[in-house]
């Protein structure tokens, strides 16, 4: 048995899987679950959640709770991430400032290195500690510490690391552009950090809540976590590294559609848009050949370029539980959200404003809760504006924003060669034949999406549990690393336990020959090459050699991938 868990800002999801019978089965699913997620901890939503799903059940019979969630993409979105620093160390020549935008929250340092790596300007420890301090005067307890050149030499980085954790505190969560990436792109690597260090708390959070679930029901399977490319990592790798979880959420939705495609009556669409809703954001992807694609740079998330690896999606602060106002007369829809739909909390009516869950109550097409609430708090809404038609222009707001963020999503995914999870170059434009919705307000807003959308709009079986549904299939990846030095002579692969001599002759081409094979080896066929450097390098005698950084992986997929037509 499988159990898979999509812990988002409003709802927890949980389904049991019976591995064996997946194959083509109508109900692919033994159980499935929906428990509310507390604001203020997610223990509560998990325990529930887990319970209900494992009720009648065997604890000893599952063999892997898979996990994805939004909660620290949510964050992100919303600005609730924790207050962060960053202390950058650019070198001459770049301004990170160009980059980064607005906020009192990045501190330029002296120091550099170069593209060698080798320490050419020493950093300023005395204008480091008044940085940090500068930042704790602000209340700010988290920094990312970022410089040009440290993938090839950390050391500066390390040095700014232990200032931080004697300003901030030895508990500070600190992290490090090089550990955040091997590659180079240093504009990219700032804002990745910076999502480590912000989320480094929340992620801590959520891993103790999840083994503390675990450790109640007596589970004593392996716990993994999603991450933004489809693949999976242990609970514990991903609170070190939260940034690369933070896409979990869209990810398992993609691959959820993949598991349930095709759909009941051969509906399969060539290329396909991915609309998800949930209760906070809303999650947008495309689907070519019937495959995921690939952000080839790195996951974007709130404005902010990262090195995640990702599928290519979009997300937006918009849900069912988005909060609804009138601004200058226009409907507005989100960012914040507030709490479920009144018509499920009627007791917090006149308290709060009504949600776009509301709206869809009062217009008929969700019936929950008490519907004499939402409807008295939409009316109370519409007096202030002098409206009466608040409902239906909340919806089509909504649905506009998602119109346009898809037509962007679109167009930019048109202007650049892509790849699909498969490492499928995709080299025609992509035209979405069909937009397929999940999420729990998937079929209250399906209708009136086609309008909207202008293409015909699938909602598939087991749309509302479809994100847990594809944690739960989500395949194991595994990641290798091959570092070489052709001066020393040696190359090694450290996760595959590899290491052997190599002469001078040693390149870039035999290092990805040798890193394949060894993965194949491991039963990872086809890997994928997720990024490939070597850099000329010279020794104290003037020797000449190479470096050569590569990493690859076996590519995401589901557990037990079905024919496809």
């Amino acid at each position: 048995m499988l159990i898979g868990l999509d812990v988002g800002g409003t709802y927890t999801d949980a389904v049991l899987l019976d591995e064996n019978a997946w194959q083509g089965k109508d109900a692919p699913y033994v159980k499935a679950v929906k428990a509310p997620t507390q604001a203020d901890s997610v223990l509560p939503g998990v325990l529930r959640a887990l319970e209900e799903v494992l009720e009648g059940e065997d604890p000893n019979a599952v063999k892997r709770v898979c996990v994805s969630s939004t909660l620290g993409l949510n964050a992100l979105l919303t600005g609730r991430e924790d207050p962060t620093g960053v202390l950058a160390v650019p070198g001459p020549g770049m301004d990170p400032a160009l980059f980064w935008g607005e906020g009192d929250n990045l501190r330029i340092l002296s120091g550099a290195e170069d593209h060698r790596g080798i320490a050419v300007a020493p950093l300023d420890p005395g204008a480091a500690r008044q940085a940090l301090r500068a930042f704790a005067a602000q209340g700010i307890a988290a920094c990312a510490v970022v410089g040009k050149f440290s993938p090839k030499n950390p050391e500066q980085e390390y040095a700014l690391r232990d200032l931080a954790r004697q300003e901030l505190g030895p508990d500070a969560p600190v992290a490090c552009g090089s550990d955040a990436s091997g590659a180079l792109n240093f504009p990219r690597r700032l804002h990745t950090a910076y999502c480590n260090a912000s989320l480094t708390r929340t992620a801590g959070r959520f891993a103790s809540a999840l083994d503390e679930a675990a450790k109640r029901l007596r589970l004593n399977c392996p716990i993994v976590i999603m991450k933004a490319d489809a693949g999976v990592f242990s609970n514990a790798e991903a609170a070190g590294e939260p940034a690369a979880a933070m896409g979990s959420g869209p990810a398992a939705s993609l691959m959820g559609v993949l598991a349930l495609l095709p759909f009941p009556g051969g509906r399969s669409p060539r290329d396909l848009l991915m609309v998800d809703m949930g209760g906070t954001s809303t999650d947008l992807a495309l689907l070519a050949h019937g495959q995921p694609l690939l952000a080839r740079e790195g996951l974007r998330v709130a404005g902010r370029p990262t090195l995640i690896r990702s599928l290519w999606t979009r997300s937006i602060a918009l849900g069912g539980d988005s909060v609804l106002a009138w601004d200058e007369g226009k409907p507005r829809v989100g960012p914040d959200r507030l709490g479920p739909a009144l018509a499920l909390a009627p007791e917090d009516l006149g308290q709060r404003p009504p949600t776009l869950t509301d709206a869809l109550v009062v217009l008929g097409r969700a019936r929950l809760g008490r519907p004499e609430a939402a409807q008295a708090a939409m009316d109370a809404l519409d007096a202030e504006a002098g409206r009466k038609d608040g409902a239906r222009a909340f919806v089509d707001a909504a649905l506009d924003r998602i119109r346009q963020e898809a037509e962007s999503l679109l167009a930019e995914v048109n202007t650049r060669p892509v790849y699909t999870i498969r490492e499928l170059l995709v080299t025609e434009t992509l035209a979405p034949e069909a937009a397929v919705l999940i999420g729990g307000p998937a079929g209250a807003m399906a209708p009136l999406a086609e309008t909207a959308l202008g293409m015909p709009v699938l909602v598939p079986p087991a749309a509302a549990c479809a994100n847990a549904l594809g944690a739960a299939l989500a395949r194991p990846t595994r990641t290798a690393d091959l570092y070489a030095d052709t001066l020393r002579g040696r190359m090694s692969m450290t996760a595959l336990g590899i290491e052997k001599s190599i002469d001078h002759r040693y390149g870039l081409g035999e290092a990805k020959r040798d890193i394949l094979a060894a993965l194949a080896e491991e039963g990872c066929d086809p890997a994928q090459l997720v990024f490939a450097e070597s850099f000329r390098i010279l020794d104290e005698r003037q020797g000449r050699g190479s470096i050569i950084k590569i990493r690859a992986q076996r590519p995401a997929g589901l557990l037990r991938e079905r024919e496809r037509p």
